[in-house]
């Protein structure tokens, strides 16, 4: 579990980012020669959901709905009980909230291996405004029997994302990010499902983040050190089937712990890590994401900002708390 890839001197130099999506389009290809058995479902969103480059290599296993998301996604559930292995992507609304019903019933239900990719997640397209700007569907995900869930940290992760959730034989849900990601881990980094990485050791609280919240922690984390506070910071990339003994453990050892989210806090990681930790460590908690409302209409940089997800203001926020006992 304990994965320690970077070290202060590290972060200060690491300027790679990586953009998932491209990474995750040629992942697909690889994939997909690899295994014949992988499909590619889209739905009015082949060329800007990761499908492109397959579409080119496998027309014959491309196939392309237009906007009709249920029908994808019961034709996906038909597919995986052929022993295909489908791998769908659109917008997350159109990828979770408008088929929800077929991913309940004709996917969770019959535990099918198929693969949803929810593009543009949080932020990501915020210009669009509170149609797109989703921050509630790992919420809605975590509550259906047999859904794993898995939120890559950075490029190193998203290129193993496809090949690991192709493994699972139950349903996957991976959320992406259109904005590119600041690399987290080294190259040799392997991504296990269900397991945590400590990516930053400390002793005084825990920090547990996801997805794009994970290197602004990290930088936060740093930050912490310049007012004496060694923050622990923990990469939670699959938050279903959540890792609890990274949880219970880190959080014995710190006796604090705040969970980092771009997205509500409530149902996501922050309500994982609690519902843990009050069964079996309670410890004080803070919760760090977006609270009970709509996100108004914003850049990605405003609007991490407007709730306080930069990583001075997460450092900031940590700080309160820590200092408040």
């Amino acid at each position: 579990m304990d994965k320690s890839n970077l070290n202060n001197e590290k972060i200060e130099k690491n300027d790679i980012y990586d953009d998932a999506r491209k990474i995750m389009a040629e992942a697909l290809v690889d994939l997909g020669n690899k295994n014949k058995n992988i499909v590619y479902i889209s739905m009015d969103s082949s060329a800007g959901a990761c499908g492109g480059p397959f579409q080119k290599a496998f027309p014959e296993r491309h196939f392309e709905f237009g906007i009709a998301e249920q029908n994808g996604m019961g034709e996906a559930a038909g597919m995986a009980i052929s022993g295909k292995i489908p791998v769908i992507a659109a917008y997350v609304p159109f990828a979770t909230y408008r088929p929800f019903e077929q991913i309940r019933d004709d996917i969770c239900k019959t535990k099918l291996n198929v693969i949803i990719i929810g593009n543009n997640s949080g932020f990501s397209v915020s210009a669009l405004g509170p149609t797109h700007t989703i921050l509630e569907e790992v919420g809605i995900l975590r509550a259906l029997p047999n859904m794993t869930i898995i939120c890559p940290a950075d490029g190193v992760e998203y290129r193993q994302v496809l090949e690991v959730a192709a493994k699972i034989k139950s349903p996957t849900y991976i959320r992406v990010s259109r904005i590119k990601a600041k690399r987290v881990f080294d190259e040799d980094h392997e991504l296990i499902l269900g397991k945590a990485d400590v990516v930053k050791e400390g002793s005084d609280i825990t920090l547990i983040a996801v997805g794009t919240m994970v290197s602004k922690s990290l930088e936060a984390a740093y930050e912490l050190e310049k007012k004496a506070v060694n923050a622990e910071v923990i990469s939670m990339s699959t938050i279903k089937p959540l890792d609890e003994e990274a949880v219970i453990k880190s959080a014995k050892k710190t006796g604090k712990v705040v969970s980092v989210e771009e997205h509500s806090i409530y149902n996501g990681l922050g309500s994982a890590v609690a519902e843990v930790l009050v069964k079996n460590c309670p410890v004080k908690m803070k919760f760090i994401g977006t609270p009970d409302e709509y996100a108004p209409v914003g850049t990605y940089e405003e609007l991490l900002d407007y709730y306080s997800l930069t990583s001075q203001k997460i450092a900031d926020s940590v700080l309160n708390f820590y200092k408040s006992f």
